[in-house]
This record gives structure tokens, C-alpha cells and sequence, in this order.
């Protein structure tokens, strides 16, 4: 269709004038690497020390600057500090709920019996607490904390209760690896967002599937940077999103280093050029600084001017803003000189026969799994510890599973191999037709505090796609 310059003029001032009245979602967000990453604090349990989690409500601003706006969070700010524990430690953690309603707490990926996983039997009224003894028997990795209500899991997650979980091991020391907090190693939340003219958080479920937003934040702020040294870098990736998957890609094509998926280490290192992260999904890499030119983790490709007039009109999934991550080098010398090592374990991943197969189909359009909801009163799958079950799941929409107390390796991913990086011990999974796991049952749990397995698209799991695990003690 040919355009007249008169037309041209007219439309071009319409699109000018459309655009002050924006959302701010939609408007063209902060320019590239603007904002400061903002670091979580940190805080350790040594020599008996407890944990003080407070559950409560806070403001902040996800644009960087003065303009806060309501949230929710820990020990006042939005999101959580960093817990880092150690292997071998038993650990006092005190959450106290200072929110106006009920809320249940769990650590995806921890390794501990069904009555210290938390969830619905733990549910935590407003004004109380919950204090468990955790006890630390488990390797080095990337786990993440975060409010698991039954029913109320997504809005609760949106609202800003998830932090990261750190486990270091004698491993983890050992290894030639970044392993300064805050300096060399920098934990990442990925979320996405809908934000209005305010910069506040929007959330309005759709009636299936799971949420989306079109605002891309990492640990709160859009399009934040990182100073660091000439040297090895480390990022903890955690995708705390309510259903949208990342594809993460470096600006300058140089492959991902991936060192740990969920459950720890990787046997060895693996080069990815593009690195996916299902909602709570968790992933380690390592990236190399040492050439001294900044370097950008992208997401995707923003949407163009048209996809965000039509945001004005309908809510919009597309991102607005897809930079994850700008590294900036300085001329501090790093921390970390040591080639990258060959092997990060010392043996190779050994796995078990399985006792028996069992078939698990995620609803779609309808919630559920094999066709029936969520029930706390019902245990839907009973195993035995110790032992290793193969487990098939489908799912017609894509979205990712993850199941509590349990380690698994990824045997086929629709009849394929996985992927290199996909090859360690895990507890979350992308499903988009059919995957089959090895899992393995470490931990026990009870009619009363059974482990939970669900999908990672929060509203589903809040809709009922979910199922309850028993899993008999060896004793």
C-alpha cells in the first residue's frame, strides 16, 4: 500500500502522540546496561548461627530510580537475600510471616525428609512462624526458596517471596572456580513482568496456561550491568518466572560455559551457544572477561513499535526489553587465574536400574495430572527410598515439572538424546512432549508431609495440576 506524505506526517504524529500515552511497559525501557545489578545481601548459617527469613511487605523500584512502588519480600526488600549453607551443617531457619494472610515456604531443591519440605501441611498464618532444623547432606548447587501456597503459589511468587539457595561442599571449595559472592559470583533472577504507568506490578491470570509479562527483570531492575575483573566470571541462573521460558544467547555469539544445572555439578564443562532456562530451572556458567570487551546475555528480540501500540490495547506477552545482563570489565585483576578444569567431579555419574515405569500426563487446557486435581488429602504415587523409578511425563502444552525430594537424570527427550548441559542430576524439567527421567529417591516423607510434584507454570499448579509422593522409609 503505497502512503502519501501528508499520511506519513499523520501517522507518524499519531504513533509520537500513542507513545506519551504509553504504558510504561511499553514504552522503550531504559537505555542498554543503565542500572546497577543489585546484589542480594548475604546471609550464612555458621556455628549454630539461625536464619531469620521475615516474610513481609516492602517497596522498590524496578526502574532504577526513586520511583518505588509496593511489593513483597524478605527482611525488607523485594525478593530475598542470598542463603548460602554448607554440607554437613544442620541448619536452624526462622521464617516469620508478617504478610496479612496465610503463607507456606519451601526450598526447591533441597535434599531433606517431607516434614521439613514445607508447603500446605506447614502453612503459616498471618503474624506467625515456622523455625525447621534443616539438615545439610547434599552437594554443592543452586537451589532457590520460595512461597509454594497451595493455590495461591503464583501470586505469591509474582509478588516477590523467592530468593536464591546456595549449597558449597568440600567440592566447591576445592575447585579453581569464581566463588566470591557479590564480586566473581553473582546470583541472577530472570523474571518476567507486566508493569503500569506507575512501574507497578500487574498481574491479571489468564483463565489457562500460565502468566507472561512483557517486562524482562533480573534480580528486580530492566537492562542492568556488572563491573568486573579481567577474569573468570560466575553466574547462577534462576528463572523465577511464572511460566516463560529463556533462550539466552551472548551478543557476540561466544558460547555459554556451563558448569551445574539444579542438583550440582556437571561432570565436566560444556560450550552451549544457546542456553535454555525453564521456569525453575536453575543453571551455572562461567564466562571469560579476560580479553577486556563488554559483553551483553540477551533474551530474545525485543518487540518493534507496532507489538507495543498493540499493548496499549490488549495485555501483551511479547518482551519489551530483552537484555539479561551487561558484563563490564575494569581493571581489577581476577580473582581466579587458574585454567578452567577438565572435570568437576572426580567420578562419572552413576545411576541405578529401575524398579518399575510409571506415565504421568500434564493437563493442557484443563489442570490436572492423568486426568485428575490436586488433592492434599490424597497421595498419588507411592515409592519406595532408595530406590530408582523410570518415569515417563507428557505434556501437550510446554512447561516444565518439578518434583520435590527427588533427584533425576534425563534419559531421552522426545526419543532423543539430551542435551550436554542437561546431563547431570536435576529436579526441574522443560516437557514438551514427552521426556523420560531416572529418578532417584533419596528422602522419605509421609501420609501427613508427602513431597509434591507440579508444574513450574504457577497457575496451573495453582488450578490443580499437581500430585502428592510418598515415599517409604529404607528403615
Amino acid at each position: 500500500m503505497s502512503c502519501s506524505r501528508r499520511q506519513f506526517i499523520q501517522l507518524s504524529a499519531g504513533v509520537a502522540l500513542a507513545s506519551g500515552a504509553m504504558p510504561f511497559a511499553a514504552r522503550a525501557a531504559a537505555p542498554l546496561g543503565d542500572t546497577p545489578l543489585p546484589i542480594p545481601p548475604l546471609i550464612e548459617s555458621r556455628r549454630g548461627q539461625p536464619l531469620f527469613l521475615t516474610l513481609q511487605r516492602s517497596h522498590w523500584s524496578f526502574s532504577g530510580n526513586s520511583n518505588k512502588v509496593p511489593v513483597w519480600g524478605f527482611n525488607g526488600m523485594y525478593l530475598g537475600p542470598t542463603v548460602r549453607v554448607y554440607s554437613g551443617d544442620d541448619v536452624k531457619l526462622i521464617y516469620s510471616n508478617r504478610l496479612n494472610e496465610p503463607v507456606s515456604m519451601t526450598v526447591s531443591g533441597l535434599q531433606v525428609p517431607g516434614a521439613l519440605m514445607g508447603g500446605a501441611p506447614r502453612m503459616m498464618s498471618a503474624g506467625a512462624d515456622w523455625a525447621p532444623v534443616l539438615p545439610i547432606r547434599q552437594g554443592a548447587g543452586t537451589l532457590w526458596y520460595h512461597a509454594n501456597t497451595p493455590n495461591r503459589m503464583a501470586p505469591h511468587v509474582y509478588n516477590g517471596l523467592a530468593g536464591m539457595w546456595l549449597v558449597e561442599d568440600d567440592v566447591s571449595k576445592s575447585l579453581p572456580l569464581p566463588k566470591h559472592y557479590g564480586v566473581d559470583d553473582f546470583p541472577l533472577i530472570i523474571q518476567d513482568k507486566r508493569l503500569d504507568n506507575f512501574a507497578t506490578p500487574v498481574y491479571n491470570p489468564p483463565s489457562s496456561g500460565g502468566f507472561m509479562g512483557d517486562v524482562l527483570l533480573v534480580n528486580g531492575v530492566q537492562n542492568p550491568y556488572v563491573e568486573v575483573s579481567r577474569g573468570w566470571v560466575r553466574l547462577r541462573l534462576l528463572n523465577g518466572s511464572n511460566a516463560r521460558r529463556f533462550d539466552l544467547t551472548f551478543s557476540d555469539n561466544r558460547p555459554f560455559t556451563v558448569i551445574a544445572s539444579d542438583q550440582g555439578f556437571l561432570p565436566a564443562p560444556v560450550a552451549v551457544q544457546l542456553l535454555t532456562l525453564a521456569p525453575g530451572e536453575r543453571r551455572e556458567v562461567l564466562v571469560d572477561m579476560s580479553q577486556g570487551d563488554e559483553v551483553s546475555i540477551m533474551a530474545g528480540t525485543a518487540a518493534g513499535l507496532m507489538d507495543r501500540l498493540r499493548g496499549l490495547f490488549e495485555p501483551s506477552s511479547i518482551l519489551t526489553n530483552t537484555l539479561v545482563l551487561s558484563l563490564r570489565p575494569t581493571g581489577l585483576l581476577p580473582l581466579v587465574t587458574d585454567n578452567l578444569p577438565m572435570r568437576l567431579l572426580a567420578d562419572q555419574i552413576l545411576d541405578g536400574v529401575a524398579v518399575r515405569t510409571r506415565e504421568f500426563r500434564i493437563g493442557d487446557s484443563e489442570p490436572g495430572i492423568n486426568g485428575v486435581l490436586w488433592d492434599m488429602n490424597r497421595i498419588d504415587t507411592t515409592v519406595q527410598q532408595g530406590t530408582f523409578e523410570r518415569w515417563i511425563i507428557h505434556a501437550d502444552r510446554p512447561q516444565s515439572l518439578h518434583i520435590q525430594g527427588v533427584m533425576f537424570l534425563i534419559k531421552n527427550v522426545n526419543g532423543a538424546q539430551p542435551m550436554g548441559e542437561d546431563r547431570g542430576w536435576k529436579d526441574t524439567v522443560w516437557v514438551d512432549g514427552s521426556v523420560e527421567l531416572l529418578v532417584s529417591f533419596p528422602q522419605s516423607s509421609s501420609d501427613h508431609f508427602p513431597f509434591v510434584y507440579y508444574s513450574q507454570t504457577l497457575e496451573m499448579a495453582d488450578r490443580g495440576t499437581a500430585g502428592q509422593l510418598l515415599v517409604n522409609s529404607a528403615s
